[in-house]
């Protein structure tokens, strides 16, 4: 190939400049030049590119294929029924083709195989240039091949014996940063077999990392985001490397994804004779299910001889080896081509395309390479027998391992799941099954669990698997069924699925009262609160909308359609918001970005409420204005049940609440504890602030010399988490959603606060305590109508530090005694947004919503 990428990027650019700047005037001409670039080719352009915008780009990309006549549209429809905007017409397959088609792997025909393009040509790490395109344009008139040939199976597959040394590379995981006991019992075992190097694929303690001396040979915690294989990889090319790998005979992958049942002697002294250059525990196929009439498991040699055509337009439906337990010998290991790949592993946007990419992908490499392979399991069963009945086949024949998805998601509907540790037992008795449970359910989602237990067995041997009503039926219900007035139903938060601020308040005022039927509604999140009259289910899930549906109240923290999955009858539910805060920026019917889609979202959201909260006069009449269709009158300045927590005395929180205050105190050990709270930038150029190394060095000294800590919790919705990347490893407390749900019981404890125009500033101020905003982009928010930083300055009683040397001069006197100045100041600016400071607000709101319907109340 005569052309080199960087020289297609530039070319390519030129070319849509010129194909753009032909169809302004004339849609032949732009035709033309199609035509002659797909005949003659690319030509090298030695002049810098123009700029092009990505839409004509995109254009010219889809003109191009167009015009080659290689697509063809119908066969790709076909081959992907799962692409609902192609069958609903959204989309064309041509234009999903190029939107993101290729970038999953999607072939746009049998003959041309995008992944195998991919790596033989292109980069494998860019994702900006379509394999199909660069063909048309270079590698055709190059004559580069459009998929490769499968070699005939290398003779002399190796064995293994006694004398095999083997590494195993462990990729782990806990959402809560925790080595659980069932990952030490599982590295001891491996540790028998093989030397055993560990990277979590998040952030540990010391104290978690050294639950793993001794266990392992060594151990890391690395947040990457980029799954097992980015562990893999990582510890590969870069923390063991791959020159300590090569002293050995084995490599062996193997993640936490599995509960170890058995000792592992059985699997490798039966794999050790089998000639094979790469094995695994079970191979799995994706045409290959009972839905396609693939009834019973096939051999090995059948399996790579059975073809769907399925697998010749996407990567998802070849045969593979599962990457949780997967073993390399020595060939394998050297080839050049396997090592590229898994040093290519990179970040993806989903954990579909780390299975396609990698887990498949590598699979599918070898397999064409000819590299022999052998599975535990005898055969290919259908679909994948580990989240299948079939498992329990496999578990009466030795199988060592569980799938804790099996537990928690149960995609295939197995019936009496609910029966695992049971089940198990039969097999294993001796199955550690309580160590298990303990993890799922701290780990699995709750509302998957919850139904994947649902499927029972019935007495009459039928199966019993209730599912959600959908959209039409759920409206057809409520549309005929009768509302009770003392059903109280809470949908936990859509974003962090917390029972947690004001929901959580508004049910404690009522948590003790018989005559409240109290309905917690809940997602992800496992919900354990207690009194009289209270159900707790899934929203998600038939009980769930049973309750809903009868609900004559229903308290929500974002708005009837984002709170709840179904949109109820306004006309016989009172959905109550009950709101999260006190904005300080603007949003809803007063943002200063609205589009038509805003609009009809907004109108449909904020019009299906009975009232929203406020917190003083002031704040409703802003909420009044935000939340148009709705009126003044529909907003009740009862102040926010959540304040109540905030000012309560302690020995009248709710139990969990105090321990939560109790485990966060014990944290601080003493210290002052200032809180760091920024809020969320989406718009076009926003970014968080990234902290330079001397300005950590002197956020730890100034912490150090007044014998205080940071706590970090970014907003939910930032997902990059860039404050505590450069936060935590200073010593910062993690404060986030998951280990400390009620935002209140943080400003209990904290001794000031740090945000930059979060609401929490404005709630914190009833704490008297100090607070400041770091507003780094001041001068982009100053003058732009969506920001307020210059009204800060006015309503907070505390510094507005517009550069990190004004946050360094404000944290050296945060401590400090205010002034009466100061202190009369504080009074007066926390009066402008409260009315009512005290802990009543739940108890008002209770009342408001009780004379909607109850007289005299």
């Amino acid at each position: 190939m005569s052309m080199t990428l960087e020289e297609f990027r530039a070319a390519w650019r030129d070319f849509a400049h010129r194909w753009d700047e032909a169809r302004a005037t004339d849609d032949e001409s732009a035709r033309a030049l199609v035509e002659e670039v797909l005949d003659a080719g690319l030509a090298v352009v030695h002049d810098a590119p123009p700029e092009v915008p990505d839409e004509v780009l995109a254009a010219c990309e889809r003109a191009v294929i167009e015009a080659s006549g290689v697509f063809d549209a119908e066969a790709y429809r076909a081959a992907h029924p799962d692409l609902g905007k192609v069958t609903s017409g959204e989309l064309t397959p041509l234009e999903q083709f190029c939107e993101n088609g290729w970038q999953w792997l999607r072939n746009p025909r049998p003959d041309f195989d995008v992944d195998w393009y991919w790596h033989e040509y292109l980069d494998p790490l860019a994702q900006d240039v379509n394999p199909l395109v660069h063909h048309l344009l270079v590698g055709r008139q190059a004559g580069l091949p459009t998929r490769g040939v499968r070699r005939p199976p290398r003779p002399g597959a190796p064995t293994a014996d006694a004398s095999t040394r083997r590494i195993c590379l462990f990729a782990g995981y806990d959402p809560d940063g925790v080595v659980d006991q069932y990952v030490l019992d599982y590295l001891r075992e491996l540790s028998r077999h093989a030397d055993v190097y560990y990277l979590c694929d998040g952030r540990l303690s010391d104290t978690e990392l050294a639950k793993l001396s001794g266990v392992t040979a060594g151990a890391w915690a690395v947040a990457h985001g980029q799954y097992d294989f980015g562990s893999y990889s990582m510890l590969a090319h870069e923390l063991v490397g791959w020159e300590l790998i090569d002293s050995y005979d084995e490599l062996l992958f193997a993640n936490d994804s599995s509960f170890l049942l058995r000792p592992l002697d059985e699997v490798f002294d039966q794999m050790a004779s089998v000639p094979a250059d790469w094995w695994g525990l079970q191979a799995t196929k994706r045409p290959f299910r009972r839905e396609n009439g693939n009834l019973e498991p096939i051999g090995l040699d059948e399996a790579l001889q059975h073809h769907a055509p399925a697998e010749d337009w996407f990567m998802f439906d070849r045969l593979h080896i599962s990457s949780y337990f997967l073993l390399f010998r020595k060939r394998v290991m050297d080839d050049a081509g396997f090592r590229e790949r898994l040093d290519a592993v990179r970040r993806q946007p989903h954990k579909s395309l780390v299975i396609a990419k990698y887990e498949i992908g590598i699979s599918n490499y070898l397999i064409t390479q000819g590299y022999g392979f052998a599975t535990y399991v005898d055969g290919l069963y259908p679909f994948h027998p580990l989240y299948s009945a079939d498992y329990f086949h496999l578990l009466e024949q030795g199988f060592p391992l569980l799938k804790r998805n099996f537990v928690g998601a149960n995609t295939q509907r197995v019936p009496d799941m609910h029966r695992w540790k049971e089940r198990i037992l039969e097999h294993v008795p001796d199955a550690p099954v309580d160590v298990f449970e303990a993890n799922v359910l701290r780990v699995v989602p709750d509302d998957s669990l919850a139904s994947s237990f649902r499927v029972r067995t019935r007495e009459d041997g039928t199966i019993d698997d209730p599912r959600l009503l959908g959209p039409k039926a759920f409206r057809k219900a409520d549309r005929r069924t009768p509302t009770f007035d003392h059903w109280w139903s809470f949908p936990v938060c859509t974003y962090s699925h917390t029972f947690a601020d004001n929901q959580r308040a508004v049910f404690e005022e009522v948590r003790a009262d018989p005559s409240i039927k109290k309905i917690v509604l809940t997602r992800s999140r496992r919900v354990d609160v207690d009194g009289e009259n209270v159900v707790v289910v899934p929203l998600k899930s038939p009980e769930g909308q049973y309750h809903l549906l009868r609900s004559g109240q229903v308290f929500v923290k974002h708005g009837p359609i984002v709170g709840l999955d179904r949109r109820v009858d306004p006309a016989t539910h009172n959905v109550i918001n009950l709101w999260h805060g006190i904005p300080l920026k603007r949003f809803g019917w007063a943002s200063a970005t609205i589009n038509d889609r805003n609009r009809k979202s907004m109108l449909g959201n904020h019009g299906a409420a009975r009232a929203v909260i406020s917190s003083s006069r002031m704040d409703t009449l802003a909420m009044s204005a935000a939340f148009f269709p709705m009126s003044y009158p529909d907003v009740w300045p009862t102040g926010l049940p959540r304040n109540d927590f905030i000012v309560r005395d302690e020995d009248r929180l709710p139990a969990d609440l105090r321990a939560t205050l109790d485990r966060l105190r014990e944290e601080v050990a003493g210290r002052r504890l200032v809180m760091f709270l920024p809020t969320f930038r989406d718009g076009q150029g926003d970014s968080q602030y990234a902290f330079s190394r001397s300005e950590l060095r002197w956020i730890s000294e100034w912490a150090e010399r007044h014998d205080a800590v940071l706590g970090v919790r970014e907003h939910m919705a930032d997902t990059a988490r860039t404050y505590s990347s450069a936060l935590l490893p200073l010593g910062a407390i993690d404060l986030s959603s998951r280990r400390f749900p009620d935002l209140e019981i943080l400003y209990r404890a904290a001794d000031a606060l740090i945000s930059d125009y979060s609401s929490c500033l404005v709630d914190f101020m009833l704490t008297g305590k100090p607070v400041m905003s770091f507003a780094y982009d001041y001068e982009r928010y100053s003058n732009d109508e969506r920001g307020l930083f210059h009204e800060l300055e006015r309503v907070l009683p505390g510094p507005v530090c517009r550069t990190f040397d004004q946050l360094a001069s404000a944290l050296e006197t945060v401590f400090d005694s205010p002034t009466p100045e100061q202190v009369q100041d504080y009074e007066w600016k926390r009066r402008f947004f409260f009315d009512h400071i005290d802990d009543q607000a739940s108890w008002r709101v209770v009342q408001r919503v009780k004379e909607l319907y109850v007289d005299g109340a």
